[in-house]
């Protein structure tokens, strides 16, 4: 399967090696929980923020790094972060921010954690995935009979479910990919996929659904 992406999107890159203003865990207050190097993009309104991490950390650091883009966003939000598994009640799984008018997503390939945020004015879905160039992630099993995608259409179909909201409840080789950059997800609907040029050495796909336009005020005779 080639790539979905509709070509490179434009897009406009932070100053690299600049500093985000990670916070520690909430109600903590500030605190150096991730020091190193972060790096971002603004790609169709979504902030996008990548930082290399240790695999024990890289789940606090994806939270932080969501905070940091939310107090961009919107300032003076809460940006307190909830997660829970839909399968098995953990507290991972899909961010959320309830207190705030935003919508996020987080990714993981070691040693890279990758994070969008939006505005809920800007985006009524949002997903991203990362995968390793190189990497042979098992997926055979999940797309028999059929061939399993390359890695970049696999982050696509990951980037669509984790917009969809429902995973891999879903069972991905049910997702049609257009070669217009579309992801159609079983009664989820259509997201469009955007190829991110991210972390060195890693394929990033973001996956995109626009606000429905508000319907036309009526006006009575």
């Amino acid at each position: 399967m080639g790539s979905p992406g509709r070509g490179s999107p434009g897009r406009r890159p932070d100053r690299p090696g600049r500093r985000a203003g990670v916070t520690g865990r909430e109600g903590n207050g500030p605190a150096s929980l991730y020091a190193g190097v972060v790096q971002g993009a603004t790609v169709e309104g979504v902030r996008i923020a990548w930082a290399r991490t240790a695999p024990d950390d890289r789940r606090e650091t994806g939270r932080a790094l969501i905070r940091a883009l939310a107090a961009e966003l919107a300032p003076g939000a809460d940006p307190r972060i909830e997660q829970r598994c839909p399968v098995c009640g953990g507290p991972h799984g899909r961010p959320l921010l309830p207190h705030a008018l935003l919508l996020a997503s987080a990714a993981y390939a070691d040693p890279w954690v990758v994070v969008a945020v939006a505005r809920e004015q800007d985006a009524e879905a949002v997903g991203i995935d990362v995968e390793l160039e190189g990497s042979a992630p098992e997926l055979s099993l999940l797309f028999a009979p059929g061939d399993p995608p390359d890695l970049r259409g696999w982050t696509a179909i990951e980037a669509a479910l984790k917009a969809d909201g429902r995973g891999l409840l879903v069972p991905p080789d049910q997702v049609r990919l257009s070669p217009d950059g579309y992801a159609t997800v079983p009664d989820g609907g259509e997201f469009r996929i955007l190829p991110i040029a991210a972390a060195p050495g890693t394929i990033v796909s973001l996956a995109l659904r626009r606000p429905r336009p508000s319907p036309p005020p009526t006006h009575r005779p």
